[in-house]
């Protein structure tokens, strides 16, 4: 058995030891708080917004690439989506032609025939037409022809009342004989003072108009032929009687 003094020292040994390391982990502990804080401190500076992000604005020049533009040029072919217009009637109200093919010329007309003036438009429409298509037209029509043309289409909208240049009659002949492309490539790229109206109005949207443009055009020619009837008969001259006092 160990003796009481042998106890003592054993145990300020183990002490001894303990403290010399604790001692020893003391400075260790302080630089890994050191190194924390220090990491807490750089991350946030290392920090990159969205709007800092890298990267290249379109139409910016840039001399990374060597033509000196940042925007990159689509690969060959390529089309938008939604602009896959295979549908050439549909799209442009004109009639296909055969690649590097030009315009066809309008051709002479023969004595009593009336001249086409739009020989490249088509004469019908590229989808059937429909009571909903007709109705939808009007719709589309009173918002964005009424203001010139009119609601009857006579050209006397509310802003020729006010002063602006008289709109397009689409009851004159002219008009009433035109082709049904000639009506959405006014409509597409604009016709005299009448800018293009392509940005505002979608393609389905501008056969429906000039599906109820043709549907005004038969209405005003009904009216007017009611109008124009028959002229009454004069009345007969009456004859003076024979005979009696002179």
């Amino acid at each position: 058995m160990m003796s009481k003094s042998e106890d003592n020292f054993s145990r300020e040994s183990a002490k001894a030891k303990r403290d010399r390391r604790l001692c020893g982990l003391a400075p260790l502990r302080e630089k890994t708080l050191l190194l924390l804080l220090l990491g807490l401190i750089v991350v946030p500076g290392c920090r990159r917004d969205m709007q800092d992000q890298p990267k290249m604005k379109p139409f910016r020049s840039s001399s990374f690439f060597t033509d000196g533009l940042s925007t990159r040029q689509p690969i060959e072919g390529t089309i938008a989506r939604g602009q896959l217009r295979t549908d050439t009637e549909y799209f442009t109200g004109k009639k296909p032609k055969a690649p590097g093919a030009a315009a066809t010329p309008a051709p002479q007309p023969s004595p009593g025939a009336q001249q086409n003036n739009f020989p490249d438009d088509v004469d019908t429409f590229p989808f059937p037409v429909t009571k909903e298509i007709v109705m939808r037209g009007r719709e589309r029509f009173n918002i964005f022809c009424s203001a010139c043309h009119g609601f009857t289409g006579n050209g006397d909208g509310m802003i020729v009342r006010r002063g602006f240049r008289r709109a397009a009659s689409f009851n004159d002949d002219r008009l009433r004989q035109a082709p049904v492309g000639h009506f959405f490539d006014a409509i597409t790229n604009g016709w005299g003072a009448m800018p293009a109206y392509a940005p505002q109005i979608p393609v389905q949207d501008r056969w429906a108009i000039i599906a109820y443009i043709r549907a005004l055009q038969m209405s005003q020619e009904n009216i007017a032929a009611a109008t124009a009837g028959p002229a009454p008969s004069a009345s007969p001259t009456p004859t003076p009687a024979t005979g009696g006092h002179r």
